[in-house]
């Protein structure tokens, strides 16, 4: 009775060991510099990290910040810092760090939200860990935003030749000069301060996706759009885990992640920027905003017009010793495999 009696007992102290053994949860944290709201945390990171959570039961969690421990441009670097586990981040923010990933930046290499983000991270795939931009970080995933628009506040851009003395805000240095290039006066400002800009005449339109004119409040001032077929431009965004993260996870863990990474993302990316310039649409079609696109010849104008930034990013790719001709070909070539406008039914 008394061998009964210990055994049962060393059973269930085991099996409460065992128990507590398969409810250990792993907590990462991700570091996020956006709100919660925004398409790239609700649509895109959420629901990546809630696959990952379902598919290993739920010993893997992730706990997004929602507050920023530094500005977008300190991202990498905080990653890199172990500020958290798992971070995300624009390329170009950080000029001249990412070349190699920033292919997808160039005019007109991305059509569509799904061709862009698909070939930027096949591109990373074959050619990132040869040239390690991204040491001491694992990246799970690249992605490019939704086409941008020219957003006119004042004036309506029907032609190249009408974005001549017009004032447009944009994001960045490369969108700056593009803007330079084509004809424009770029000024730099912050999102948030763009609806005032053109309230007050400082710009006279911006350039941006629709649901980006809607997340950020400006659509009550805009009057046309102008689309530009093939995508002006794009930025691209990184997701990776911290290296001694990445490690510290279990080979199930990697598996886990890997399964719901890569394609995965680019693909949740492709669903959420599309949804939310649909959305981003019907407000501005409720506001009666016009949409205009932009002509041919006048496209084709533009490419010529931007081709210096391509060489340019040739010419950087040289001086740091990758084959810059081969990823430029790549990339473009997974482009037109991924593009979502390709007619895919025979006619016979």
């Amino acid at each position: 009775m008394k061998i009964f009696t210990t055994l049962a007992m060393a059973a269930a102290l085991g099996a409460t060991a065992f128990s507590a053994a398969a409810q250990e949860v792993k907590t990462l944290r991700v570091g996020s510099w956006l709100p919660p709201h925004h398409l790239i945390v609700s649509g895109i990171l959420e629901p990546w990290a809630a696959a990952i959570e379902n598919e290993t039961g739920g010993s893997l969690k992730f706990e997004i910040m929602t507050s920023s421990l530094g500005p977008p441009p300190a991202q990498f670097d905080l990653l890199l810092d172990q500020a958290f586990d798992v971070g995300y981040g624009v390329s170009g923010h950080n000029a001249g760090r990412f070349t190699m990933t920033q292919v997808m930046d160039l005019p007109f290499m991305s059509p569509d939200p799904w061709a862009g983000s698909a070939a930027s991270w096949l591109t990373y795939q074959k050619f990132g860990a040869e040239y390690g931009e991204h040491d001491g970080a694992h990246v799970v995933g690249l992605f490019t935003h939704s086409n941008p628009n020219i957003n006119m506040a004042k004036g309506r851009i029907e032609t190249l030749a009408d974005l001549e003395g017009k004032t447009i805000r944009v994001g960045g240095n490369v969108t700056g000069r593009m803007m330079s290039e084509l004809g424009a006066s770029p000024v730099q400002l912050p999102p948030t301060e763009a609806q005032t800009a053109m309230s007050r005449g400082v710009a006279d339109g911006i350039t941006f996706p629709s649901e980006s004119i809607d997340f950020f409040g400006i659509t009550p001032v805009i009057s046309s759009i102008t689309r530009i077929p093939g995508g002006l431009y794009t930025d691209t965004f990184w997701v990776a885990f911290n290296q001694d993260s990445w490690d510290a996870l279990s080979d199930g863990e990697r598996a886990a992640v890997e399964k719901h990474s890569g394609m995965a993302i680019a693909m949740l990316s492709g669903f959420a920027w599309t949804n939310g310039d649909t959305y981003g649409e019907e407000k501005l079609n409720a506001q009666g905003v016009e949409f205009i696109t932009l002509p041919e010849a006048d496209v084709a104008a533009a490419r010529e017009k931007l081709k210096p930034l391509e060489t340019d990013w040739l010419a950087q790719a040289s001086e740091r010793g990758y084959d810059g001709d081969a990823i430029l070909q790549y990339a473009r070539d997974m482009v037109e495999n991924y593009r979502s406008d390709k007619s895919v039914n025979v006619v016979k």
